[in-house]
């Protein structure tokens, strides 16, 4: 799988217009990477609950009722529980769908998670026909992001697409932007990450053992 995400970078260097490969990213991509396929499910599963805990109590999150997050493949922290928790306390869920080089954040409406159909990268999306509402019609109070490394001081790697970079860059450009949190493997924060002008700094980072 980790395989795919490597794949996955290469198809997102290969549409994006104003980045060029970082050997520097690439190399830590590739090291955390395999750090995650060496992880058991179970250390996954363990890791993945201490993080919903800190998640559903960080102050974030207790006072954000519009909520983008992702829809996570094996080598993340598993979302599915936090999607769970955030409809359960009434407020709204977005996820992303990528078309066309762009990302938007789509509400989830109920039994989405059942319908909506893999990428050739296996991540769950809307499909085009599927007409949601955009959550840039309203704005967001929070952004629980993914990505390939982090550190402590608000660093962030992705996959290299740019795609939340572009997203946060636009959202911050406006009044009251939303707070972003990222959630993470302990192997997946480090004591820092290459970041050019482009990158976006995050706002924290849940793992496990901090």
């Amino acid at each position: 799988m980790w395989q795919r995400n490597l794949l996955y970078y290469c198809y997102c260097s290969s549409i994006r217009m104003s980045r060029t490969p970082d050997p520097a990213k690439q190399a830590l991509r590739e090291k955390v990477a395999t750090k995650i396929a060496q992880l058991s499910a179970d250390e996954k599963k363990r890791q993945s609950e201490i993080v919903y805990e800190k998640v559903i109590n960080h102050p974030f999150y207790k006072s954000a009722q519009r909520i983008a997050i992702f829809m996570s493949t094996d080598e993340e922290i598993d979302t599915k529980p936090m999607i769970v928790h955030i409809k359960a306390k009434g407020a709204a869920a977005f996820v992303p769908q990528y078309a066309g080089g762009k990302m938007k954040m789509l509400r989830l409406e109920p039994d989405d998670e059942q319908t909506m159909p893999l990428t050739r990268h296996g991540i769950k999306q809307h499909s085009k026909d599927q007409h949601r509402e955009d959550a840039l019609d309203k704005g967001l109070d929070l952004i629980i992001a993914p990505g390939v490394a982090f550190s402590s001081s608000g660093g962030r790697v992705g996959h290299g697409g740019g795609y939340y970079d572009k997203y946060i860059t636009h959202l911050r450009a406006n009044p009251n932007p939303p707070k972003i949190l990222a959630v993470a493997f302990n192997c997946q924060v480090v004591d820092k990450v290459p970041m050019n002008e482009q990158d976006q700094k995050i706002d924290g980072v849940v793992f496990a053992d901090d």
